[in-house]
């Protein structure tokens, strides 16, 4: 420990560790790095062979123990777990109960999100029945409900929406469809009977089970790959932009309905603009009945959930199902009152009973759309894993990331096979089974059997359940995630960068498309990690007190500085991205810019020397070496340390520039040294041969890079620091060489 009335006088360093100076005491030696890893690390193991590696696997995949197989089986069937620990007595009626809660939730919502994908509503019923079935045996959340929801629906129906576009502009006025006048190009009702049209829904279906398809597919050779990290790309941040922007797509897609308009559905960039268009070109053809019908189901739906449900939660044991006494409502009055006859109330038609038979997805269809599906594939498991996450940490276990994206990979493989779209966790059915008191997976079996029963028995009679209705469910459930544009004030206050990505890929969403959208939120996301490298500051620091601790000059009271000696903090990675701005920090925060140094001291020489020609008085070499004297005792500080005990990571680039840094400074006579150095860090360094070149300059600390410094130091209040600054610094060097 340094005091403050005593001199550090050299230190011999011998072998890395310094030689202690008795007036200073010292509880440990100084140690350079190099003494210092080859006094404690260990000695590396020999590196196998890459022959040696796979017989290894061979190994480990053939044996036959009873643990091994027991391993193989419980990793690749995660429920067998669950069912180990499972208690029926406590845990069954917990699961019977929120497992049939979320099932009626899942009934109403699963046809409205099928009607968002531009899909029959039967549809919604198979996402909910067949992939959750599948993902009860692979999954590894326990709380997780799984089934439609409005991104990925939405997402789907861009898509399979094209196959209408295509089929009216190539056939022309062959499709013989029973609509009204106003329809022409505009979109066609599920509940119209034609052969025509029927071969348009059957083409949607089957390029979206294709797409479900190649979507899982991608999600199980990721999972493989170990590649469930990929969401640590999007931020939670990049996903609230998102999803709110996607909310806003939901939620403009179902005016039409609200209004009972009959228009066609845009895609591609620039949709939300030209359904609004479109919207308003046609408003004075609303239909009053379906607009009625709208706003009474949603202020009903709205009062439920917000003045009961919400605000009696505690109190209530499972939530009021109002959607689906709103749809079981609107299905008996708009039968009995004939109000598609009399209104022309757009209905959701016939529903087929029974399950569908196992069906290849055609790819032929599909071959324009792998990209899609892999994006869409991505954006479900991100949607999914992130709320899987959140209950795991909640209820105290654990998730596997890549073993959830196999699981949703196996699932929409699973379903494809019947005229099924991806699958992913919905926020508001998973919150509802939490608060049910769900305890496991288990959940989810009793929501499958209640939707089972309804496609087989029940289905068809919902053939005249308003469109309204269903839209009115999904403009009500989108509220939370439109109300998620409040968080844009914290944000604010939290991070400028989290808040510009949520703002920018929210508005790229809403005003390009959800794909776009999403793509440039990534890119922009990685794009403010550069820019936070880039203007990571490099901060001067001084000792506190007596401890051992070091902090910034401009935050903290510095009780004490070293003369000579400037210590400096940076705490990112060098690469090539920072590597010049690194350099130009250390010049700036030190006050020393070698380059300028040495240009105005040239041009100095040059104008003694002309002097000294004219009274011949020294010869050119006795002024070149006062030169040079005069610059060891002019400026102020004889060594740099800095800190990097910050940085993670260095690349080739990087090392060359702290080479170029050392090499620089030398000219001048200032010796720059580094603290603190990390193993990968110092890895690299040895790879690129800086630790031949500069070994002596590494040291495991600040102190002991001051206790190894080799020339008499003495140290000071930081009040007295004269702090010199560039120009400060060439006028006092000019001086002593003028002086002389």
């Amino acid at each position: 420990m340094c005091d403050s009335n005593t001199e550090l006088n050299s230190l011999k360093v011998n072998g890395g560790v310094s030689e202690p100076n008795p007036l200073i005491e010292i509880r440990r030696p100084a140690y350079n790095i190099i003494g210092f890893r080859e006094k404690f690390r260990k000695s590396k193991p020999p590196e196998k062979t890459f022959k040696e590696c796979v017989a290894q696997q061979v190994r480990s995949c053939t044996s036959c123990s009873k643990e091994r197989c027991k391993q193989i089986l419980t990793d690749t069937f995660p429920f067998l777990r669950i069912l180990k620990k499972y208690n029926v007595k406590t845990d069954l009626p917990n699961d019977l109960v929120s497992g049939l809660t979320v099932g009626i939730m899942q009934l109403p919502q699963g046809m409205a999100y099928a009607l968002l994908a531009d899909l029959p509503p039967i549809v919604g019923l198979y996402v909910s029945f067949f992939p959750l079935l599948t993902y009860f045996f692979f999954g590894t959340s326990r709380h997780a409900a799984m089934g439609t929801v409005a991104v990925v629906s939405l997402m789907i129906g861009s898509v399979v929406s094209n196959i209408e576009s295509s089929e009216s502009s190539t056939s022309g006025g062959a499709l013989n469809i029973s609509l009204t006048s106003e329809m022409n190009t505009t979109e066609q009702e599920y509940s119209v009977s034609s052969d025509a049209f029927d071969e348009v829904v059957m083409k949607k279906i089957q390029l979206a089970a294709a797409i479900t398809f190649m979507a899982g597919i991608a999600q199980v050779i990721m999972g493989f790959l170990r590649m469930g990290v990929v969401t640590t790309y999007m931020s939670e941040c990049l996903i609230g932009g998102f999803t709110t922007g996607a909310a806003v797509h939901v939620f403009s897609s179902q005016v039409k309905y609200v209004l009972g308009l009959k228009i066609k559905r845009f895609g591609g960039v620039f949709q939300l603009l030209f359904t609004y268009i479109e919207i308003f070109k046609n408003i004075h053809r609303t239909n009053l009945v379906e607009l009625g019908i709208s706003c009474i189901c949603m202020v009903i739906i709205y009062l439920v959930k917000t003045q009961i449900n919400q605000r009696f939660k505690d109190r209530l044991k499972i939530p009021v199902p109002i959607e689906l006494f709103v749809v079981v409502t609107g299905t008996l009055i708009s039968h009995y009152v004939r109000l598609k006859e009399k209104f022309g109330i757009r209905t959701v038609g016939k529903i087929p009973a029974g399950l569908p038979p196992p069906k290849v997805p055609d790819f032929v269809s599909a071959q324009g759309y792998v990209g899609d599906a892999i994006v869409i594939g991505i954006v479900a498991f991100a949607q999914s894993v992130s709320l899987a996450s959140l209950m795991a940490k909640k209820h105290n276990y654990d998730i596997d990331s890549n073993k959830e994206m196999k699981a949703y990979g196996y699932g929409n493989i699973v379903g494809s096979f019947f005229s099924c779209y991806p699958f992913a966790a919905s926020v508001s059915r998973t919150s509802v089974q939490d608060s049910a008191g769900g305890r496991t997976q288990v959940a989810s079996l009793f929501s499958c059997v209640l939707v089972l029963i309804v496609i087989i028995v029940i289905g068809p009679l919902f053939r005249d359940l308003p469109n309204c209705t269903l839209s009115a469910i999904i403009m009500v459930a989108l509220r939370t995630m439109l109300l998620q544009v409040l968080e844009l004030k914290r944000l604010w206050r939290l991070s400028k960068y989290d808040f510009s990505i949520w703002l920018i890929t929210f508005l790229s969403v809403v005003i390009l498309h959800v794909d776009f959208g999403l793509g440039i939120g990534i890119i922009f996301s990685v794009f403010t990690v550069v820019i936070r490298t880039q203007r990571t500051n490099l901060k001067l620091i001084g000792k506190i007190d007596e401890s051992e601790v070091f902090r910034p000059e401009s935050e903290y009271q510095i009780s004490k500085q070293y003369s000579g000696i400037k210590i400096l903090y940076y705490n990112a990675s060098i690469y090539f991205a920072n590597a010049e701005i690194f350099v130009k920090q250390v010049q700036e925060t030190s006050g020393i810019n070698p380059e300028k140094v040495l240009k105005r001291l040239k041009k100095e020489r040059k104008s003694l020397i002309g002097k000294d020609e004219n009274n011949k008085s020294n010869s050119q070499m006795d002024i070149e070496k006062r030169n040079e004297h005069n610059l060891n005792v002019s400026i102020p500080i004889n060594y740099i340390i800095v800190d990097v005990s910050g940085v993670n990571f260095v690349d080739t680039v990087g090392v060359k520039i702290l080479k170029t840094l050392c090499a620089d400074y030398d000219k001048i006579d200032v010796k720059v040294l580094f603290a603190g150095v990390r193993d990968p860090v110092y890895t690299m360094l040895e790879l690129t041969d800086f630790v031949s070149e500069y070994g002596d300059r590494l040291y495991m600390t600040i102190l002991d890079a001051i206790r190894g410094i080799d020339i008499p130091i003495s140290t000071y209040n930081s009040e007295e620091d004269p702090k010199p600054e560039d120009n400060l610094l060439e006028t006092m060097v000019c001086q002593k060489i003028l002086d002389q």
